[in-house]
């Protein structure tokens, strides 16, 4: 489609030009249509204005910089056309919650990944991650082989953490509350807890290897079936080619946090994925 094609050219313009200055002029000629007319289908359909999709575009990518370099705030606010450091400053911390000076591999951040039009938008929402690296989690629990590949594999895990796969999770431990880990690895399927809650020695001792994963977190009170497919699916189509690392092997952990039913709006969960 034509208008699918001239959006996406204009936000590749956009793109193009985080670091410089966007003529609103050759938007609305990429466009072929008033700049005034792209701006408010623009808000319309990812409901923001594009001044706000630049200015969180612009404080997303100087989140990566932080991370990845070692980079002077000053540098960071002339790159992406503050006046100083100090509104520089403030508007890091008013979207990510930190200063930039604060920034280590282990801190939340809110990134907003490119948008782009197609039958559905992809991106251009929040989406909270942090890098960590961690030393070795020793876990106890019980695995299954499946087929497939982990793209394809909440409904495989779905039977896992029902009653019609030998009731896999009440093995493991009879309370429901508290960490649980589900964890894929190469096609094999894993749900366990932390070794030092665990006495049953008929479990299998399973581990998550050190080193850094991107942590990527869902928002409170969902069900694990519905967020955790939605997540992985923004992360893999917008996180990762927006962002410089890659996924090191077919391997994942998923990690719920689960509360008593009159507590429902406290559960969250967290995808790690190991990263380089």
């Amino acid at each position: 489609m034509d208008i699918l094609k001239q959006l996406n050219n204009t936000v590749i313009y956009i793109e193009n030009n985080l670091c410089g200055e966007i003529d609103t002029d050759k938007i609305a000629e990429i466009a072929l249509c008033p700049y005034d007319k792209f701006k408010r289908f623009f808000s319309y359909m990812t409901n923001m204005s594009v001044s706000e999709y630049v200015r969180k575009r612009r404080l997303s990518l100087a989140a990566y910089e932080l991370l990845n370099n070692k980079v002077k705030i000053i540098e960071l606010a002339v790159k992406y056309g503050y006046n100083s450091a100090d509104s520089f400053t403030r508007a890091f911390a008013k979207q990510h919650g930190v200063l930039p000076t604060e920034v280590s591999a282990d801190t939340s951040l809110k990134v907003y990944p490119p948008v782009s039009f197609y039958i559905a938008i992809k991106g251009a929402n929040e989406l909270n991650f942090r890098i960590v690296n961690t030393d070795e989690i020793k876990l106890k629990g019980i695995s299954r082989q499946f087929t497939g590949l982990a793209a394809d594999r909440f409904e495989q895990e779905h039977i896992m953490w029902s009653n019609q796969h030998g009731d896999v999770q009440n093995q493991v431990c009879t309370t429901v509350e508290g960490v649980w880990y589900g964890i894929w690895d190469n096609g094999v399927y894993s749900i366990a807890k932390k070794a030092n809650e665990i006495d049953n020695p008929n479990l299998e001792s399973i581990k998550i290897p050190a080193g850094k994963y991107a942590v990527f977190s869902t928002d409170f009170g969902g069900f694990a079936g519905d967020v955790l497919p939605k997540l992985r699916e923004r992360i893999f189509d917008c996180w990762f080619p927006d962002s410089e690392y890659e996924q090191t092997h077919d391997y994942e952990v998923e990690i719920y946090y689960l509360y008593p039913k009159n507590e429902k709006n406290k559960r969250h969960y967290e995808i790690w994925i190991p990263i380089k």
